[in-house]
């Protein structure tokens, strides 16, 4: 099957996951999409904070009131005009004391009204996830792989599940990627071995060799023998050769490295060979020996790797 070549939009970034979530006060439902206005009724989303705020204020609202009123009892039920005064002084600096403390706690004040309302829509918001999910379902089926992964990596963003990764993947995997998409790679690396992902990662170490940190090579070291059955030896030498890219990588891998040593390309063992002699101090384990070896069963006729044969 063809891919599709799309255009996607920027990703929406939030300092806090919480603050992509949004909710229609008309249909009562949540979601993290981007859009501005329920697509159930058109009305516009009120985003959490908001809505913590919008509570937090009428509480403060609600409970102001209730001292306003104990105060007015206390002044009307005074027996004597002392009593009276003294009813009306102490409650202003009840009201006063009051506002104090609450603007000196605001901030923590809202971050619990924060959470409850977190723990109380808990299943409100699972339910509003999952019509997001079906939302982008919907654009998969009708090929609107664009408006589908957009929601898919929204809904990524609060929800880690392997099957969110893997409804992502499968919509990469169906476009044609490109070096100016915002690509993502260490996020959607799911819990256990998918053949769908890996294929995924290989076409990205194709593009952007700096998305594959250290917890994706490992992966690939952990499944080493379910990705030599599906994609070759080929494959897993790519993956040894990026590793190149930093010293601490080397250290950290060398085993993997040396497995791997002769199917470098001339540029790969290169590099490898020039960090090797940058850093005599660095203890590399077999992996030195193994690249002298190496060079002196292959390379040694090579200008370039001159200065490592002994």
């Amino acid at each position: 099957m063809d891919k599709h070549a799309i255009q996607l939009s920027k990703k929406n970034r939030t300092k806090y996951r919480f603050q992509k979530l949004k909710m229609c006060k008309k249909c009562n439902r949540y979601s993290v999409l981007k859009d501005l206005a329920c697509p159930e009724c058109g009305s516009t989303f009120m985003g959490l904070e908001g809505l913590a705020h919008s509570i937090f204020k009428k509480r403060l609202v609600t409970e102001a009131i209730r001292i306003l009123i104990l105060v007015c009892i206390g002044i009307i039920a005074a027996p004597t005009v002392k009593a009276l005064y003294l009813s009306l002084i102490t409650g202003i600096i009840f009201v006063i004391v009051y506002i104090i403390l609450t603007f000196a706690f605001i901030k923590s004040e809202y971050f619990t009204e924060l959470k409850k309302l977190l723990r109380v829509d808990l299943r409100k918001i699972r339910d509003g996830i999952q019509f997001d999910c079906d939302l982008a379902l919907e654009d998969v089926k009708e090929e609107k792989l664009a408006a589908a992964y957009e929601k898919l990596r929204e809904i990524g963003d609060l929800i880690y599940s392997d099957q969110v990764k893997m409804r992502r993947v499968m919509v990469l995997n169906d476009i044609v990627l490109r070096k100016d998409m915002e690509l993502e790679l260490e996020t959607l690396i799911p819990s256990s071995y998918d053949k769908d992902f890996v294929k995924y990662a290989l076409e990205v170490l194709k593009i952007n060799r700096a998305l594959f940190t250290k917890k994706c090579i490992a992966y690939f070291i952990h499944y080493r023998d379910a990705v030599i059955r599906d994609f070759g030896i080929e494959s897993l030498s790519a993956v040894a050769g990026t590793t190149l890219r930093m010293k601490l990588y080397i250290l950290e891998f060398s085993e993997f490295i040396e497995e791997f040593l002769e199917y470098f390309p001339k540029d790969r063992f290169l590099r490898l060979c020039n960090i090797l002699l940058a850093n005599p101090d660095t203890d590399w384990g077999s992996l030195e020996e193994r690249a002298k070896r190496l060079v002196e069963m292959k390379y040694h006729y090579d200008p370039d790797f001159k200065r490592f044969v002994s």
